[in-house]
């Protein structure tokens, strides 16, 4: 069993704020490489207890994975996955994104169930976006890895918003100009993720068996990439 994630610190994300406030106004990309830096070394506890607590994101992205192939193979979904085969016959490719994103994430009500949702529906709809003819239910390993990967970065990326994203927004000259801020933020973590996951790709490629500690092991990469420019 891994050990508890340890209590937050009061204030913990000052730093973050305040690099990240920087980079709203000057749009200085050594500022956001410090605020995401502090964000996970002050605000997180560090690279390994980041992963941890990210740790439904990796969960998450495993049941992603393990559907995907699951429809790719004809074999069993995963356990506590509510995807039925056979319901998905005659759906479009929205309807059967819809139907994953929200078997994966069901409506709980709370910020983070609907950004993982939400992240799943992205990563769905830009692989469709990007190849019209894919068909979610005959995915090929490349098409999972891509859904999989952008799950992961949509996520992080959420999170880094909920929790330092106001910082951004307050600090830059106009609201329009924050929106963009925050993108160029979005963009970057995603650059960093796929980074990550390349990484971690060239050791081992992803299975049903070690895509959930795969996973984590690409957030905790990504989130020493963010300290590394500390």
């Amino acid at each position: 069993m891994p050990p508890p994630v340890p209590k937050a610190p009061p204030r913990r994300f000052q730093q973050a704020r305040t690099n990240l406030g920087r980079f709203a106004r000057s749009g200085s990309q050594d500022d956001l490489r410090r605020g995401l830096g502090h964000y996970s070394r002050s605000g997180l506890g560090g690279s390994s207890t980041a992963a941890r607590r990210m740790g439904g994101t990796a969960q998450r992205a495993g049941g992603l994975f393990g559907v995907l192939d699951a429809l790719r193979t004809g074999t069993p979904i995963p356990p506590g996955v509510a995807v039925d085969p056979a319901q998905l016959v005659g759906k479009s490719q929205s309807e059967i994104a819809d139907i994953i994103a929200s078997a994966l994430a069901p409506v709980d009500g709370t910020q983070d169930g609907e950004a993982a949702r939400d992240s799943v529906s992205r990563s769905l709809s830009e692989l469709l976006d990007t190849d019209p003819n894919a068909e979610l239910t005959n995915l090929n390993a490349a098409q999972i890895d891509a859904v999989v990967e952008g799950y992961i970065a949509h996520d992080l990326a959420h999170r880094i918003e909920l929790d330092v994203g106001k910082a951004v927004l307050d600090k830059a000259d106009s609201y329009s100009e924050g929106v963009e801020r925050l993108q160029e933020m979005k963009s970057y973590v995603r650059q960093e993720v796929a980074r990550a996951f390349r990484a971690q790709r060239a050791a081992q490629p992803m299975n049903r068996q070690n895509a959930t500690a795969m996973s984590n092991a690409i957030l905790r990469g990504t989130f020493e990439i963010f300290e590394s420019y500390l």
